[in-house]
């Protein structure tokens, strides 16, 4: 390889902070998406925030979002992920093309090899909920926060031939029963329609009022909120409390 290439390219992985949060989104090619929209709002919190293009390049949040051709292939995930301390995926995904299916699989695998902590936020339409459950399932404990909505929760609920109570006492129970159930650390909830968030953590379950904002905006403010406070027993409630400020 030419010398100053190899300087070049050196230079370029070691310019990736450590600590730094990933996001990857392979159907995304406008900034439209959910996790699009949760990296913005970490980004305006002063994280260090990462996107994982579909060429396999990566840079600095906000991303060029150029509509490339993706192949699984191009993926170094060893380097990609490599000192990242997060990794922000959706739902739609697992909906895509073979190709942009098998990358998000590959990056969470990559990232549980790596470290890298999993934050999952499900956002899959109403008539393909099932579909994307059903992948989900499997790799479960490949994920540290699973962020759902009022109905997500409710239809957990029914393909786990589960009673379903759509009150915010019934949501909240299924909720705390997804994470006794799959052990992921975060099992976030919010419905704003009902007023309440909640997270069902390994401490129990920390409430709060849901408050206005987007809920993508929203999982941005909880994610800062849980990294800041570290693993302490109090973590998921401030983490909810300075969402609902913010």
């Amino acid at each position: 390889m030419n010398k100053l290439i190899h300087v070049t390219l050196l230079a370029h992985i070691m310019a990736r902070p450590m600590g730094r949060i990933v996001g990857f989104a392979s159907e995304d090619s406008t900034g439209t998406g959910v996790v699009h929209a949760v990296a913005t709002r970490l980004l305006e919190l002063d994280r260090d925030v990462w996107w994982i293009q579909r060429d396999g390049n990566d840079c600095p949040f906000p991303p060029t979002l150029e509509p490339k051709e993706m192949h699984r292939a191009t993926f170094d995930w060893h380097n990609l992920l490599n000192g990242a301390r997060w990794l922000l995926t959706g739902g739609r995904s697992i909906l895509g093309d073979e190709e942009e299916f098998s990358s998000w699989s590959a990056a969470l695998t990559f990232a549980e090899l790596e470290g890298t902590l999993n934050a999952f936020i499900l956002d899959a339409p109403f008539e393909r909920f099932t579909d994307v459950w059903s992948v989900v399932v499997p790799r479960i404990r490949q994920m540290h926060i699973l962020l759902l909505d009022g109905k997500e929760i409710d239809e957990i609920a029914r393909l786990e031939n589960w009673p379903i109570d759509s009150s915010r006492k019934g949501r909240i129970a299924t909720l705390e029963r997804i994470h006794r159930q799959t052990l992921v650390p975060h099992v976030i909830g919010r419905d704003i329609e009902q007023g309440w968030a909640a997270d069902a953590h390994a401490y129990g379950i920390a409430e709060a009022p849901s408050g206005e904002a987007n809920t993508y905006t929203w999982m941005g403010s909880v994610m800062d909120g849980l990294i800041q406070a570290g693993h302490v027993k109090g973590a998921a409630q401030e983490a909810l409390d300075s969402a609902k400020i913010s």
